[in-house]
């Protein structure tokens, strides 16, 4: 189950909707501490900034590589539904 779900091409729906959860969960974690950082000044939260903000881009390029990678299976699964007539 778990090598069908790693293959490319399979169940790119799901891995969509997980990378742009875990992209908005970044995004709103890089948010609070960009804002934490203006008002207290600790070194760590200019790090977690950065290190938030870099994983939310992550995570937006994988969310696009997946659902342009849903596109091309749909594409793909409906180009050889024409290709192929249906038998009467």
């Amino acid at each position: 189950m778990v090598q069908r779900l790693c293959t490319n091409g399979e169940h790119e729906i799901l891995k969509c909707g997980v990378h742009g959860a875990a992209g908005v969960i970044a995004g709103l974690m890089a948010a609070y501490n960009i804002a934490a950082c203006r008002f207290r000044r600790d070194n760590h939260l200019r790090v977690n900034a950065l290190v938030y903000t870099l994983l939310t881009a992550y995570e937006v390029k994988h969310t696009i590589h997946h659902l342009n990678a849903a596109r091309a299976a749909t594409a793909a699964a409906s180009a050889s539904t024409i290709a192929t007539p249906a038998a009467a």
